[in-house]
């Protein structure tokens, strides 16, 4: 099923190239500041929230900026899947404080240090429907 979510996003991005510019080789050492889309629903329950994400070696913790929400801690994986059209895959799972079911980012540069992503998280124990919304990425910080 995540390979066609996948496929099917690739295929919504491919429309939006833009020069010169690439999403990062590896995420470790990177602090990202997200901005979540506004549009509440049921399924974008944080809608207009402003997460920093800080990465470390294969390790996140997520702090909300403007809620009253997390940290919230967990191990992840990331590969680049088209350098050339500047598309990342992120793959999370989070364990504390609640072990909650897997999610994914898939990121698109419109620079080197921001860009758009889909954020999608799996059904599970802790979630009882999958959700879905975008974001908004922007790099203030690389330590490499």
């Amino acid at each position: 099923m995540l390979k066609k979510e996948i496929a099917l996003l690739l295929i919504t991005f491919s429309g939006f190239t833009f020069a010169n510019c690439s999403v990062p080789d590896s995420l470790d050492d990177m602090t990202f500041i997200n901005v979540i889309d506004p549009t509440y629903s049921n399924s974008n329950p944080n809608a207009g929230a402003i997460a920093k994400v800080t990465y470390s070696n294969k390790k996140y913790v997520t702090e909300f900026l403007n809620r009253e929400l997390g940290p919230f801690y967990g191990r992840y994986t990331y590969s680049v899947l088209d350098k050339d059209n500047g598309i990342g895959l992120y793959l999370g799972d989070e364990k504390d404080p609640l072990n909650k079911p897997s999610h994914s980012v898939l990121f698109k540069c419109l620079t080197n240090t921001y860009g758009t992503a889909i954020f999608t998280q799996i059904s599970g124990v802790n979630e009882p429907i999958g959700r879905q919304n975008m974001l908004s990425y922007t790099v203030i910080k690389n330590e490499q």
